[in-house]
């Protein structure tokens, strides 16, 4: 996989969590978009970017900080010459222990509003935590797992409270490890399994009480969750491989019939996929 930035994927793998200062991006810089393998916490310091979150552009001002969960896409774009960042990158391995916890019941949020504005005040408290976590990173302590997940717990919670968001006392551990297992499944499948019934049969449970949970937990269906990964997929196919024809984008997906493609694209978005990569 291409290096982005901040990314050292064998030492995220290895330490569990690598903080890093992106401080000396080119004005002009862009990099394409990516899948992000992990779960990133960035926290602009200084200055802003122009980013992109599952294909649609992001301002990213002072003082905001954004939460990018495995598996979205994410890019970077131009910024200004001042601009200097905090990315927090937290492998996915211990990201998946983490969201069994209590201050995490809100991680579903982000998964559509990846971003939130902080006062100044709110700013300098995370930034407080974020000082205690970059010794703990860089420490040798044989406790040293146990309280990087408190730390992040109790940096979770504080982003969550300024956000102003109430927990979703609704969700229930169950409810939350089925959505958790069907993403996951969805993620390494997409491009073969495109039927709810298949994801419903891995998990052994019928396709209506299937469908019924996952939109009482995230307020979309899965044969939505479904589309929208296709559709963020092929989009970022079409931005990024210039060199593949729409019918071969097609069958990377998992498409049989170009035709077919062409008109579930057209169905989500509303233009042709070579109408969306002449505008990109």
């Amino acid at each position: 996989m291409k290096e982005h930035i901040v990314y050292n994927y064998e030492l995220i793998v290895q330490k569990e969590v690598v903080i890093a200062e992106v401080n000396s991006l080119p004005v002009n810089y862009c990099s394409e978009p990516f899948m992000s393998p992990d779960l990133t916490i960035t926290i602009n310091n200084c200055g802003q970017a122009n980013s992109m979150y599952d294909m649609q552009p992001v301002m990213f001002k002072q003082y905001d900080i954004a939460v990018v969960l495995p598996s979205h896409i994410i890019g970077y774009g131009n910024c200004t010459e001042d601009y200097n960042a905090t990315v927090i990158v937290i492998a996915k391995a211990f990201y998946d222990e983490l969201i069994h916890r209590e201050s995490f019941k809100d991680y579903l949020k982000y998964k559509t509003k990846p971003n939130c504005h902080l006062t100044e005040e709110q700013y300098n408290k995370i930034v407080t935590i974020l000082n205690t976590l970059r010794i703990i990173v860089n420490s040798e302590h044989p406790k040293r797992h146990e309280t990087l997940a408190n730390l992040l717990d109790i940096l979770f919670y504080t982003m969550t409270r300024y956000r102003g968001e109430e927990n979703l006392e609704k969700d229930d551990s169950r409810s939350t490890y089925l959505f958790n297992t069907f993403y996951d499944l969805l993620i390494n499948n997409y491009k073969t399994q495109h039927k709810i019934e298949w994801y419903a049969e891995q998990l052994c449970l019928t396709s209506k009480y299937f469908s019924t949970t996952i939109r009482k937990i995230t307020g979309k269906s899965a044969a939505k969750w479904v589309d929208e990964i296709l559709i963020l997929n092929a989009k970022r196919l079409l931005h990024t491989r210039r060199n593949l024809t729409v019918q071969q984008i097609a069958y990377e997906l998992g498409f049989k019939e170009n035709a077919t493609f062409c008109r579930f694209f057209k169905d989500q978005t509303g233009l042709r996929p070579s109408e969306y990569r002449k505008g990109k």
